[in-house]
């Protein structure tokens, strides 16, 4: 039951060189259908977190406009994501497909903050999801993305002007992440909120992915041009985060994660 450490030792190791953002997620208020319209009231009546900002640009005048919102119950957490995209897109279809690599949101959970052990949920605008649990940063992929998160719920919609995510996540789904039962009331974790914006569309994706598969295979000296090839196709692309995580690290920065206590009413 490693998330019921009390709120000091949870919070100090990685508090000590970064002050992240904190967030008071509150209850629900209404029933959440997972539908991807965040028609219940609790979406309207809880706040957003901060604003996401683009971790690899220090001008945040063009980052894409994001904002995301956490309620929970008995049964589960919930996030919802809206997403400004004039052309949410993806070319991959089956679960834990490599979707980090087109348009995603994404959900990082640490409960007890030891930058250990951490659910990572990505979902595309076609509402494909990847779920893995990290051993720790940089410790490979392959098991990792052997766990599922059991009894998840996400539902996508899109709209004129970009497009929204839906996510269930139940308490009783974590146990890989040392969670027993849902939190209790003032207890806080890490949390990890962030999104992927490509631009160019589906073609440039199949294009950067053609090339992608020739660099692997490709003799040394020309590596470097494909690479360039590829860098060009993806200019404009933005890495998002509530919590701003070092570059070079990406996301995977669970000192960088923020902080979300659980309330009644925020």
């Amino acid at each position: 039951m490693r998330y019921l450490l009390t709120t000091v030792l949870l919070a100090v190791p990685l508090l000590a060189q970064h002050q992240p953002p904190s967030y008071r997620a509150g209850r629900t208020l209404d029933p959440i259908v997972i539908d991807g319209k965040l028609t219940e009231f609790t979406w309207a009546a809880l706040p957003r977190v901060g604003p996401f900002t683009n971790i690899r640009k220090a001008d945040q005048a063009d980052a894409a406009p994001t904002e995301a919102t956490v309620a929970w119950d008995d049964q589960n957490l919930y996030v919802a994501f809206s997403a400004t995209d004039n052309l949410p897109w993806g070319t991959m279809y089956k679960r834990d497909s490599h979707i980090w690599e087109q348009e995603v949101v994404e959900v990082f959970l640490d409960p007890d903050g030891d930058g250990k052990h951490y659910p990572e949920l990505e979902v595309s605008p076609h509402n494909v999801l990847v779920d893995l649990l990290i051993a720790a940063p940089g410790s490979g992929l392959s098991k990792a993305i052997q766990w599922d998160i059991e009894g998840l719920r996400t539902a996508v919609t899109k709209h004129p002007y970009g497009w929204i995510t839906e996510i269930a996540i139940p308490w009783s789904s974590l146990a890989g992440a040392g969670v027993e039962r849902k939190p209790d009331v003032g207890h806080k974790w890490r949390l990890g909120l962030y999104r992927i914006e490509r631009p160019g569309g589906a073609s440039v994706g199949r294009e950067i992915s053609a090339l992608q598969g020739k660099l692997k295979d490709a003799p040394q000296d020309e590596k470097k041009a494909i690479q360039a090839e590829i860098d060009k196709l993806g200019i404009g692309a933005q890495w998002l985060a509530w919590s701003p995580t070092r570059v070079q690290n990406g996301f995977h920065d669970p000192e960088r994660f923020g902080i979300v206590e659980f309330v009644l009413k925020p």
